[in-house]
């Protein structure tokens, strides 16, 4: 049996408020074809299929776009489970629909565990050829109830138990149904294992503090693979060849952009037998480039950048749009009208008669090489004292996105508040 494990799609992403719809595009037409080329029996996708909990329209056409192919192909079935980033209602509504083509999807745990078990045989076989037991992220509320007056201490290991007891009672429903003790069972999750190395750029946790989800020896010894979600990296779990997690299909940031990315094929025999998996990397479909150096290093990074997509072959430009920069230089001095002294190196660089430069620049800051002078620290003000807007204003900034974007996301947040408002009087 054949499985092709992928994760951390999130389909609707925006890079400082740039749309990846044709990245994803073509990253999804790729796995097809890596689908048909490989022979793969099994698709897994461990999470974050979308990037929002409502994602746009054309978001959710690629979603099932992709769908529809690949119930044309000889893939037997997919087993699709939800990622903190994805909702529930709206992965799990065609559900049933989706079962007839033998795609099974699981959007949020279920009530009965049984319910995550997903049984799969190749076509033209009567017996069961791989068992699924299909955990998606699990939410606080599926698989605890909040105590009062408990410490965060006891919060998180009510959390650690929860996610353990739900593994090893899914585990045992997965045995239940098990006819053949030779027929292997696999295991998805969207979590932080113990073990893996989360990256330092990633922001936010699914649980407070989960690097302590679950360790990687607790997973039940029954699962021949687990294939995780939620780290973009792809590694094993504390050294164990069976628990991995495959990494994001595009890179979903500069940091990322500068990584390989890739999916994970696995070849499963007989249960309790070794597997063998190896590494796929995914083609980049637009370069990242991240630059942090002098203002002449950059200036030639950027002309040997714009010569490279200036070379490429034009069947291939099809493919390979305009590449992102995001930049910061690091001078003594400050550099006045930065910005346009970065786009008149592209311009000058860029083939004439191009449809548009081949660089963007998406975001360009200056950092001292020299500390400046101390200055007394501004006394910090706590949350409670902070107007709304300041709130808003810094995640705004902080997010890097446009000025005149920026401007918009501002006046729908004062829209939002005075509605707000005016419904509580």
């Amino acid at each position: 049996m054949r499985i092709l494990h992928t994760a951390d799609w999130h389909l609707g992403h925006r890079l400082y408020d740039r749309d990846r719809t044709p990245e994803h595009r073509a990253a999804l037409a790729w796995l097809l074809e890596t689908i048909e080329e490989e022979n793969v029996d099994v698709l897994i996708v461990a999470g974050d299929i979308f990037d929002v909990a409502n994602p746009s329209n054309q978001a959710r056409e690629l979603y099932y776009e992709f769908l529809g192919q690949l119930a044309r192909t000889k893939c037997a079935a997919a087993v699709i489970v939800g990622g903190n980033h994805d909702s529930p209602a709206m992965l799990d509504a065609p559900k049933e629909v989706l079962k007839w083509l033998n795609l099974h999807v699981v959007g949020a745990a279920r009530t009965q565990v049984q319910e995550e078990v997903v049984l799969i045989a190749k076509p033209g076989n009567e017996a069961v050829d791989l068992i699924v037991a299909a955990v998606p992220y699990l939410r606080e509320r599926d698989i605890r109830r909040a105590k009062s007056g408990e410490t965060s201490e006891e919060r998180l290991m009510g959390l650690q138990e929860g996610i353990s007891n739900h593994y090893r009672e899914v585990a045992a429903a997965a045995e239940s149904v098990r006819k053949n003790p030779e027929t292997p069972i696999i295991a998805t999750g969207h979590l932080f294992a113990g073990g893996a190395s989360d990256h330092a750029e990633k922001k936010s946790y699914i649980y407070q503090a989960d690097e302590h989800n679950i360790e990687g020896g607790q997973f039940p010894k029954v699962f021949d693979y687990v294939a995780l979600g939620h780290i973009h990296r792809a590694q094993r779990v504390g050294g164990a060849e069976h628990i991995r997690y495959c990494g994001s299909l595009i890179p979903l940031t500069f940091v990322e952009g500068q990584q390989v990315r890739s999916v994970r094929i696995v070849d499963i025999g007989k249960a309790g037998e070794p597997i063998t998996s190896r590494q796929v990397n995914v083609p980049y479909f637009r370069t990242l480039l991240r630059l942090n150096a002098e203002l002449d290093e950059v200036k030639q990074a950027l002309r040997t950048a714009a010569v490279a997509h200036r070379n490429t072959p034009k069947a291939l430009n099809n493919s390979l749009p305009t590449s992102w920069a995001e930049i910061r230089i690091k001078t003594d001095e400050h550099i006045p009208n930065l910005r346009q002294t970065l786009l008149e190196v592209i311009a000058d660089a860029t083939e004439a008669g191009s449809d548009g430069p081949a660089v963007e620049i998406l975001r360009v800051s200056q950092e001292r090489l020299t500390p400046a002078p101390a200055a007394a620290p501004a006394e910090k003000k706590q949350l409670g004292e902070l107007d709304p807007e300041e709130v808003f204003s810094g995640i705004i900034t902080a997010d890097g996105y446009t000025p005149e974007r920026a401007t918009e996301l501002m006046a729908d947040f004062r829209n939002l508040r005075n509605w707000m408002n005016d419904a509580a009087e």
